[in-house]
């Protein structure tokens, strides 16, 4: 995938809105996608999409995951004046999405709100006071406003229970150099990563038949991929995420894909983290090695439930996680030429 078939393919990706649980917008893209590059699709009962590319058959197969939903909000209750007050689905903070517009994804269509902390002119009286005495913002402290009442939001299907995200028009991406920058890179540029590599298995097969899962989700526990891995015939799960780039990992935000040992959940495959590197040094780049905390993946989960045997988490460097990213694209890109390579040779 050339670079500018890259940006237009995330784009794309991001711009469908995809809360854990509410996923059909980019549902409908990501099966398209697929339909035109593996041998077998389908969406299964727990939401994930997935594509099958036959390979040789050397063996059980191969497990490929990148998540298609994003961090974003629930509205746990239905104020007397319409304000919605929301709490997190998956790792989003309030302080990462700032006060601005959101997406509320009602049952007739999205409905744009505020996410709001209050006027700041206030004294001890008002919420926001204890913001302006540097008290970290939490989910208590904002909500979403609409000017709409309870009335008019429940004719629009927007109530207890609805998801929302960051607004449709605050999260385009934007290029600076060599890094692309957005909302919802975690996990928009994995399916990226996939739909490239499944183009070039289209001309050479993998030497195992290989299960693509744009998993649903995983943002909250890795539901979808987990179901779906322990239904297959498989005996290795690809996890493909963001790579946390922090000083305590000794990770940096480079061309150099990173590879996980261990994270919250588990250890992850030695065997095959020496292959890939292996690999990558091969094919001119360098990997980069870390055991992170707060932090988990399809794969990690799987094998912690017994779904499978082995696991490995391949990721692009990403700044600013859960939040607005900041990515390497010759990350993105080497990440994708490292997973290719893998599945080609077996």
């Amino acid at each position: 995938m050339q670079r500018i078939e890259l940006l237009s393919t995330l784009e794309r990706l991001i711009m469908a809105h995809s809360p854990s649980g509410a996923e059909s917008e980019v549902d409908r893209i990501v099966e398209e996608a697929f339909r035109s590059r593996a041998d077998e699709v389908y969406q299964d009962e727990a939401g994930n999409i997935v594509g099958v590319v036959k390979g040789e058959g050397r063996g059980p197969g191969v497990a490929v995951t990148g998540h298609k939903d994003e961090i974003g909000m629930i509205v746990k209750r239905v104020e007397a004046d319409g304000r919605l007050r929301v709490r997190n689905v998956g790792g989003a903070h309030p302080w990462a999405m700032g006060e601005g517009p959101v997406d509320l994804i009602g049952e007739h269509g999205v409905v744009t709100g505020i996410l709001s902390v209050g006027t700041k002119h206030v004294s001890s009286e008002s919420s926001a006071f204890v913001v302006k005495q540097d008290k970290a913002l939490t989910w208590d402290l904002v909500w979403i406003e609409t000017k709409l009442s309870p009335e008019a939001l429940a004719a629009q299907g927007v109530g207890i229970g609805t998801k929302a995200v960051v607004g449709r028009h605050r999260k385009r991406p934007i290029v600076i150099g060599d890094y692309v920058c957005g909302y919802a890179l975690d996990c928009k540029a994995a399916v990226a990563i996939m739909l490239d590599v499944m183009d070039h298995l289209r001309v050479t097969k993998p030497a195992r038949d290989t299960t693509f899962i744009a998993s649903a989700e995983e943002e909250v526990g890795g539901v979808g991929a987990t179901y779906r891995i322990g239904e297959l015939d498989v005996d290795t799960a690809i996890a493909l995420e963001v790579g946390p780039v922090a000083t305590e990992y000794q990770t940096q935000n480079t061309g150099d894909p990173i590879l996980l040992y261990q994270d919250a959940v588990g250890l992850y495959s030695e065997g095959i983290n020496r292959r890939l590197e292996s690999l990558a040094r091969g094919l001119g780049f360098g990997i980069q090695r870390a055991c992170v905390t707060s932090f988990g993946s399809d794969a990690s989960i799987a094998r912690k439930a017994g779904r499978v045997a082995r696991a490995v988490c391949l990721c692009y460097p990403a700044e600013n996680t859960h939040g607005y990213e900041i990515c390497s694209l010759p990350g993105i890109e080497n990440t994708a030429k490292l997973l290719l390579e893998y599945l080609k040779q077996g």
